[in-house]
């Protein structure tokens, strides 16, 4: 009951490094899930306060690690890429769990148990049945780190919310496992909240998808400028000045030597009705 705080951890991490745009819409049903995944797990009695107080910090230290991942994955370019995170972080994992496991284990009994693996299945299958489960912690921590890039921390979290919801049908199904009316509830609550934020998610991704595809066209397809740029210096010679005037209607004017009357007057230019003067 107590790991499914770690939602809302995930939910406070995001909220505080601007990894999810903090919304009373996400809040309201992150807080519906919460209270689905204490229903659906409902029946535990056993309390011991240590264990409380390591489970809780687990919870946070998860919502934080999946937070800072996700800041790798998309602001950082040398890890930029899911398997380029893994080649980096990877080290650092395998480190931390060396020096946790060996005051804790020990390597006598890494020893023994490997003795025994091989004693009881062979050396290649031994060795088959230890590569096989990393293959597929790899391809797992690939998934979801390519989910993270492409999505955000708390559709992660989410989808491991909707990993313990098939764990628990699965071994109801097949392994009778008893569920009581308030897992029931708290299985059909949880189910009704994952299906709601899904709606919610895809709602925006189709607002910012045409939104973008609103931007791309406004800048591939530029408004054409109907505003000639030399209107302005045009309209300011549009009208000229009296001396202006003058000097074009003498270059208007005819040929030397032909003056105004001479040229009206001209045979070429006659009016082919008689005057009175010209039938004398």
């Amino acid at each position: 009951m107590c790991k499914s705080s770690a939602l809302g951890f995930v939910l406070i991490f995001a909220f505080l490094f601007r990894l999810e745009q903090p919304s009373w819409r996400l809040v309201f049903i992150i807080s519906i899930m919460t209270v689905g995944v204490i229903m659906m797990v409902a029946g535990e009695t056993a309390f011991h306060a240590l264990g409380f107080i390591l489970v809780m910090a687990s919870a946070c230290s998860s919502g934080f690690r999946w937070s800072l991942t996700q800041i790798l994955l998309l602001r950082n370019p040398a890890t930029a890429n899911p398997f380029s995170s893994i080649f980096f972080l990877a080290p650092v994992m395998f480190a931390s769990l060396i020096v946790l496991a060996v005051p804790v284990e020990g390597f006598p009994a890494l020893r023994e148990g490997l003795t025994r693996l091989f004693e009881m299945k062979g050396t290649s299958l031994g060795i088959g049945i230890l590569i096989f489960p990393g293959v597929l912690a790899f391809l797992m921590t690939s998934s979801e780190f390519a989910l993270l890039k492409r999505t955000s921390v708390v559709t992660l979290s989410i989808c491991g919310i909707f990993k313990e919801v098939v764990t628990i049908g699965t071994a109801n199904l097949v392994f009778d496992d008893p569920l009581t009316p308030v897992n029931i509830s708290g299985l059909v609550v949880t189910i009704g909240s994952i299906a709601a934020y899904n709606y919610m998610k895809f709602k925006k991704m189709r607002e910012e998808a045409r939104m973008n595809a609103h931007l791309q066209n406004q800048e591939n397809y530029a408004p054409v400028n109907m505003v000639d740029p030399d209107r302005d210096r045009r309209g300011s010679i549009a009208q000229p000045s009296t001396g202006t005037r003058s000097i074009i209607r003498s270059s208007l004017q005819l040929a030397p030597g032909l003056g105004g009357a001479a040229a009206i007057d001209s045979p070429s230019r006659a009016s082919p009705i008689k005057r009175p003067e010209d039938l004398d």
